[in-house]
Order: C-alpha cells, then structure tokens, then sequence
C-alpha cells in the first residue's frame, strides 16, 4: 500500500523523466544547425522544450524535498474500521496518471486510506481527444484501502447520484454557481465549496458556515 512519502518519491521520479524528455528535442535541434549550419532561430524552436523541462525540473525538487520532510515524521496505520472511510472529512486527495480520473486518498497519517478513480479505465483513453473522452459514461468507484468498493459515483446531466455499495444509500446532488461559491443540493439540504485560486485546499461547509461532510453522513445512514 503507498504511503504519502512513496506518492512524492514516484511523482519526483515521473517529474524528473519527463524533465530529461524534454531536453531531448533541443539536443537533436542543437546537432542539426551544427551539423548542416543552418541559419534556423534555434532558440526560437527550442525555448518551449527548454521551458517545460526547468518547470519538470522544479517540480521534481519540490517533491523530491516533500518526501524528504516526510521521511522524517512517524507515519501511523489508523484502521478504516476505527475511522469509516466515508466519514473521514479531513483527508489529502492527489492525481496520479491514468487515461481517466484517478486520485489517491491518504488520512493526516499520511497513509493511503482510499481511492477515487473511473470504473471504465480503458487504454485506448490515453489517445482520446477531451471532446470525445467527456461523451463516454462517467461512472467512478471510491475503494478503501484493501481495494473494496465502497461507493459509486454516478455523473450525468442531470447531476449526480452517489451510491453506498454497503448500506445501498443513495444521494442525488444538483449543484449551481453562486457569486464566488458553487452550491449543491440534496435531500438533506445544502452545502458549498468555496472557490479557491490553486485548489489546493478543499473545504466543504454546510448551510450555517459550519465544516461538514452531510453527503457521507446521509448514505451512512441509510
């Protein structure tokens, strides 16, 4: 099972590759105007390549120290059956390549408790240009930390319905924007999310202000 110092150590590892990927183009660029000296803007063709890989790069060192400041704090095994997955409101979700959606869940223990990704996880998506990937179905799994199902996400047009795969909960949600917020409704009221610049922080607050999570509650319930 990864923990979180293991997720920055192979994001490094993915930033770092695709760094030296980058420099690739520019080398063969810099051959060929040496080889046939052409008068061609070398640096005109080659700054895109050389810009992404410094960005690469950057991002490899900034994973790279986040694992190191990890590596030096405990990290505990909580047990799911202590803290039930659904109800766990304080978490960390990060990205992980995959031709579809694909997040990892880790608790403050900076253990994986969890993962979001799309049931229909075909290879041939990698190739997919976005305008034909978003007609397919969108269905998404949330899986605990032995890989079992815990819920289904279903995404439609009509909004979206969530199914709890042990109680056979179900919630539908209807979401709008409101001035800076985006509201969501369901049968047991409303909640929003604030709009935050990088998205790096996610809080969920219910109608009075107050940090909730009442859609997990619900299909707890249920």
């Amino acid at each position: 099972m990864m923990n979180i110092q293991q997720y920055y150590r192979q994001s490094a590892d993915i930033s770092l590759n695709g760094s030296l990927a980058a420099l690739m183009p520019s080398s063969i660029f810099l051959v060929y105007s040496i080889i046939n000296v052409s008068r061609i803007n070398l640096l005109l063709i080659t700054a895109p390549f050389i810009i992404y890989s410094f960005l690469c790069f950057q991002v490899f060192l900034l994973n790279k120290q986040r694992a190191k400041k990890v590596a030096n704090t405990r990290l505990r095994y909580i047990r799911a059956g202590n803290f039930p997955f659904l109800l766990q409101s304080n978490v960390l979700i990060t990205y992980m390549p995959a031709p579809s959606l694909r997040m990892i869940i880790f608790n403050p223990k900076g253990m994986q408790i969890g993962e979001i990704r799309d049931m229909n996880m075909w290879k041939i998506r990698w190739f997919l240009p976005y305008f034909l990937d978003c007609l397919l179905p969108k269905k998404l799994g949330i899986f605990n930390q032995v890989n079992e199902l815990e819920a289904v996400i279903y995404i439609r047009k009509a909004g979206i319905e969530i199914i709890n795969c042990r109680t056979s909960g179900k919630e539908k949600i209807l979401s709008k924007p409101k001035g800076d917020k985006r509201i969501y409704h369901h049968s047991n009221g409303h909640y929003y999310m604030s709009k935050n610049l990088f998205y790096t922080d996610l809080q969920v607050y219910d109608a009075d202000s107050k940090k909730g999570c009442p859609i997990s509650k619900r299909l707890d319930a249920n």
